[in-house]
């Protein structure tokens, strides 16, 4: 039997390279040597004439340019079919901001934002009084608009913390957001399967991170969080945050797979952002969530290529 002659494209310029990599790494080593003939690439290799073309590629890249649409929509020029979601749908949840908009237009609940830009630094004191006034004052959170594995973030307790902070998240992007800082549970959803098909929620994961929020080390350092499959919540919040999360993959158009984060405080779910091509680390979470579904990670790599190549997934 001819094996699927599949490329992992991983690395990229962005800064979560090093994530990229270790995600590529996992995926290779786990991808059925008896379906597959895989081979690595890094995202400069695409151009290369010497290399053998694939008959699909594995998108293994995180952050702006591989998680963002931009490979997505070479990789279509190419006529290249690809793991994950489409430009679109990329586009779309890598704008954290764009995507809160739409979620909220479906009735998901977000969290309010204030969106600042570069220029917004020369009336410091006109930032202030919209912290005040329409995020309930301090202490907040500060992001980038479109970016990953939470570089850029911080919180800020103060106005000059908050300079601090904006300072920060404008080495990553031009648009920062500034949402209020909301004390609960930090959650996730994974979602497998083709928007507009059958799609699957995978079991919630709690996480406890070591630090005040699920920041970089958190995530990636040995012993950077706790997470507990399925989340210490009740059964009707659970249930809500399943259903949020498949809402968002829809809403969004995703294909493949995709994990939303959520904040719960009390009895209240707020949506955080959603991931259309999440890691795959040692300490990754839908891998985790997936093996708690009885889904292992060489099954998981090959529901993500049959969504890949499923008939309403080709141009």
């Amino acid at each position: 039997m001819n094996r699927l002659r599949v490329m992992v494209l991983m690395g990229g310029k962005s800064s979560e390279r090093h994530v990229s990599l270790s995600t590529g790494k996992m995926i290779l080593g786990a991808l059925n040597q008896d379906r597959y003939a895989p081979c690595a690439a890094d995202l400069p290799d695409l151009m290369n004439p010497d290399l053998q073309r694939p008959e699909l590629v594995f998108i293994a890249l995180h952050g702006p340019g591989g998680e963002d649409g931009t490979v997505q929509g070479m990789l279509e020029t190419l006529g290249l079919p690809y793991t994950g979601s489409g430009v679109l749908a990329s586009a779309l949840a890598m704008n954290k901001s764009m995507a809160k908009r739409l979620f909220a237009c479906v009735g998901l609940p977000v969290l309010p934002e204030l969106a600042v830009m570069r220029s917004s630094l020369l009336n410091p004191a006109l930032l202030i009084k919209a912290v005040e006034n329409e995020l309930g004052g301090f202490p907040v959170f500060v992001k980038p608009n479109s970016e990953g594995s939470t570089f850029g973030c911080s919180r800020a307790d103060s106005a000059l913390q908050l300079e601090q902070a904006l300072q920060l998240a404008l080495q990553y992007d031009s648009l920062i957001l500034v949402e209020p800082w909301v004390k609960g549970t930090e959650i996730t959803v994974g979602v497998l399967g083709n928007a507009g098909g059958e799609l699957q929620a995978l079991p919630s994961i709690e996480i406890v991170p070591r630090s005040g929020f699920y920041d970089y080390e958190s995530k990636y350092a040995e012993g950077g969080s706790t997470h507990i499959i399925p989340a210490r919540l009740p059964a009707s919040l659970l249930k809500q945050a399943e259903n949020a999360a498949v809402c968002c993959h829809s809403t969004l158009g995703c294909r493949g797979m995709s994990r939303t984060d959520f904040l719960v405080q009390g009895e209240n779910l707020y949506i955080l952002e959603t991931n259309t091509i999440p890691g795959m680390t040692p300490t990754s979470l839908l891998p985790q969530a997936a093996a708690h579904a009885g889904i292992g990670f060489s099954e998981l790599l090959d529901r993500i290529i049959a969504s890949a190549l499923a008939p309403e997934s080709q141009p």
